[in-house]
C-alpha cells in the first residue's frame, strides 16, 4: 500500500468500518450486524467523522473508534474521548496503521478540546502511547447464600420490549450517580435496545427496583455461556440498600450462585454495606488506560479541585509522567477522581 494517511469517515464509510470491525471482533454475526449495533452511539452517522481509519485500494483496513463525552465527577465536568473498536485486518497487521491512526487521534482530540483520552483495554499498543492504568476502584465479589433477605420494594425484570419505555425513570437515577458520563434520555432509550442484550452466548437482563413509575434502583446483569454459574453487573445505579437487598433475589432469578460488579472507591455508601455483608472486594485501577491529551482543558475543568491542592503537587520538581501527575496515587500527585468506566460507558 502506499504511504499511510489516515482518513475521518463520513456517514458513508460506516457499512464498510462497521463490516471490517464485526470480522474481527463478531465474526459469529453477519458483517455489519454484531458491533454497530452493539454500540450504536459509536457507529452513529452523527459520530461518523470520530472513526478514523485508513483503506487501501478502497476498502478499509485499520481503524480506531472515538466517541466524544462529558465525564462526571463531583465539581468538574471533563472532556472525554472514549476510544475502543480498534482492529486491522489480519492480512495488515505489523505494518503499524493503529499505532499512526492513535497518534493522529491523540494530536485530533488535543486540538478538539478533549481533555483525557479514555481507552478500552490495556493493550502495549496503548501503553507504549503514553497510556497507563490510573484510577481506583474495588471488583466485589459475591456468593449467594441460603438466607434471603426481606425486599423492602417490589422487584422486576423487565422484558425486552419493555426496556426503552424505562429510559426516562431510569435516567433520573443515572443522573443522581456522581462519578459516571453524561447521558441523555434519548441516550438511554438506544443503550436499552442495543444489541448487547441479544449478544450471542450471553444472558443480559434488566432489573429494576421499586415501584414501576418512580423506582429507586436498578441492575443490567450477564451471564456467559463459558461460565454459567458467574454473573456481571454491567451498570447500576440508585438506592445502595435496595441493591443489596435485591441481588440475591436477581442471582435467583439468572440461576447463579457468584456474582461481580465495581464500586468507585468514594461510594462510600456502598463500601459500608459491602463491609457488613463481608462481600470480597479486590481493589484496582479502573477499567482501560488513561491518557490526558489537553493539558491546560484539563486544569480548567479540574481548576476547583485543583484550588485545594496548589502548590504542594509543584514542590516535588520532577512531574514524570502528566497523566500519572494528575491521577497516579504517589506523593507529589493529585490523585484526581476519575468517573466510573463499567463497559455501558464506552457505548
Amino acid at each position: 500500500m502506499d504511504a499511510i494517511r489516515v482518513k475521518r469517515a463520513a456517514p458513508d464509510d460506516l457499512g464498510a468500518l462497521g463490516e471490517m470491525v464485526d470480522r474481527i471482533y463478531r465474526p459469529q454475526r453477519p458483517p455489519g450486524e454484531g458491533m454497530p449495533r452493539e454500540f450504536p452511539h459509536l457507529f452513529d452517522p452523527r459520530n461518523a467523522d470520530n472513526l478514523f481509519f485508513v483503506e487501501d485500494r478502497g476498502r478499509p483496513v485499520s481503524m480506531v473508534g472515538v466517541l466524544k463525552q462529558i465525564g462526571m465527577v463531583p465539581g468538574a465536568a471533563v472532556p472525554v474521548a472514549s476510544i475502543g473498536s480498534v482492529a486491522t485486518v489480519p492480512e495488515y497487521r505489523g505494518r503499524h496503521l493503529a499505532s499512526r491512526i492513535l497518534q493522529v487521534v491523540f494530536d485530533t482530540m488535543r486540538d478538539e478540546q478533549q481533555a483525557l483520552c479514555l481507552i478500552s483495554g490495556d493493550r502495549d499498543l496503548y501503553l507504549r502511547q503514553g497510556a497507563i492504568a490510573v484510577g481506583q476502584m474495588e471488583t466485589v465479589f459475591i456468593e449467594l447464600t441460603p438466607s434471603m433477605p426481606r425486599l423492602s420494594y417490589p422487584l422486576r425484570q423487565v422484558p425486552a420490549h419493555l426496556r426503552a419505555s424505562y429510559a426516562s425513570r431510569l435516567i433520573r437515577l443515572y443522573r443522581q450517580e456522581p462519578y459516571r458520563f453524561m447521558r441523555t434520555t434519548a441516550h438511554m432509550e438506544v443503550l436499552l435496545n442495543a444489541l448487547w442484550f441479544q449478544r450471542p452466548g450471553f444472558d443480559q437482563q434488566l432489573f429494576v427496583i421499586g415501584p414501576e413509575d418512580h423506582p429507586v434502583a436498578y441492575v443490567v446483569v450477564y451471564v456467559s455461556a463459558r461460565s454459567i454459574d458467574q454473573g456481571t453487573i454491567m451498570e447500576w445505579a440508585g438506592d445502595r440498600a435496595a441493591i443489596v437487598q435485591a441481588l440475591p433475589y436477581v442471582m435467583t432469578h439468572m440461576n447463579i450462585r457468584h456474582l461481580q460488579f465495581h464500586i468507585h472507591e468514594a461510594d462510600f455508601s456502598m463500601h459500608r454495606l459491602a463491609d457488613e455483608k463481608g462481600w470480597t472486594l479486590v481493589p484496582g485501577p479502573l477499567q482501560g488506560t488513561v491518557k490526558v491529551v489537553n493539558e491546560d482543558v484539563l486544569r480548567s475543568a479540574y481548576r476547583a479541585w485543583l484550588a485545594e491542592y496548589e502548590p504542594w503537587p509543584r514542590e516535588e520538581g520532577d512531574w514524570g509522567d502528566v497523566t500519572a501527575r494528575y491521577f497516579g496515587r504517589n506523593k507529589g500527585q493529585y490523585n484526581l477522581p476519575l468517573m466510573l468506566t463499567d463497559d455501558l460507558n464506552y457505548i
